[in-house]
């Protein structure tokens, strides 16, 4: 019998910044950031928060008191806007997802509320996501970051070969096609599902390379990602429920809390999320940005 030894990155080092102070939240990603002003942060500050953000893949920056402008203007600093398919932006805000959850509604599910990564369908997905707390229940709702960079080094390397050879197949039906009535839970949330979805169904290589860090990683997620190019369905499946149950690994996986005025930015190329929908009853309201990234390629 053959032996491999595992030898894992040590993806999340405690970093010591000159604008701001970060504390690694696990061993695998994730960061708390205080000790900065957005709205009044220099180029150089920009430069290195976005270090941070690469190294950490997360960054939960406390104690910020946002306007949805100065959210635009944090966005901008990072990239492009992306675009968002399928939720109706604020009129006078083109670029912001209005995120609520009134106490008041009668379902207990929230939007995004399952591991994904934002958008894969697209053909230039999102590089980062934004996400701005500006009316927080006293507790619950955090949320749960993969990190799939970790999750690829720790495949075999026969493993790695073959998933490098290999494209994945994205489409939003399942989320937002004709069969989605999920959304319709969603009470203060302007969906827009239930129609043909095929024009945005696209596929990508299974393993990207991260075109800042050159990390390889695994880009898939169950939310989106519904077939392997060249696979029939039965072949297809179980290798990416191998997959999706290993990204989701305690071991490769974090888990950030919220407080009032939290903005949270996250590497969409790289982590899943999920929103923990635990405070049914209490009202949570947030503001979403997305910048807009790269082709996905080997």
């Amino acid at each position: 019998m053959s032996e491999f030894i595992y030898t894992l990155p040590s993806s999340n080092r405690l970093t010591h910044y000159q604008h701001f102070r970060a504390t690694p939240a696990t061993g695998a990603l994730g960061a708390e950031i205080v000790g900065l002003d957005l709205r009044d942060l220099s180029t150089e500050g920009y430069a290195e928060l976005r270090q941070a953000l690469l190294h950490h893949k997360v960054l939960f920056i406390h104690g910020q008191a946002l306007s949805v402008t100065d959210l635009e203007q944090v966005t901008q600093a990072l990239g492009e806007f992306g675009r968002e398919p399928y939720v109706t932006c604020m009129e006078e805000h083109p670029h912001v997802v209005h995120v609520v959850k009134e106490a008041s509604e009668k379902a207990p599910f929230v939007f995004g509320g399952a591991w994904h990564t934002d958008w894969t369908f697209q053909e230039r997905p999102p590089a980062f996501t934004l996400l701005y707390g500006h009316d927080i229940p006293r507790y619950g709702g955090d949320t749960c970051f993969a990190n799939m960079a970790l999750a690829y080094e720790w495949l075999s390397p026969g493993m790695q070969a073959l998933l490098e050879n290999l494209d994945a197949q994205h489409s939003p039906e399942r989320a937002y096609g004709a069969n989605a009535n999920h959304n319709a839970l969603l009470e203060n949330m302007q969906i827009r599902y239930g129609q043909d979805t095929s024009n945005e169904a696209r596929k990508h290589p299974l393993v990207i390379r991260h075109p800042e860090t050159g990390k390889k990683i695994l880009f898939i997620n169950p939310a989106y990602t519904c077939g392997i190019d060249g696979l029939r369905t039965p072949e297809a499946q179980p290798l990416l429920d191998y997959l999706f149950n290993l990204a989701v690994s305690p071991a490769f996986t974090c888990r950030m809390k919220w407080r009032q005025g939290t903005l949270a930015i996250w590497d969409n190329r790289s982590t899943w999320h999920m929103p923990v929908a635990d405070y049914h009853g209490m009202r949570r309201e947030m503001f979403r940005t997305t910048v807009v990234g790269e082709k996905p390629s080997r």
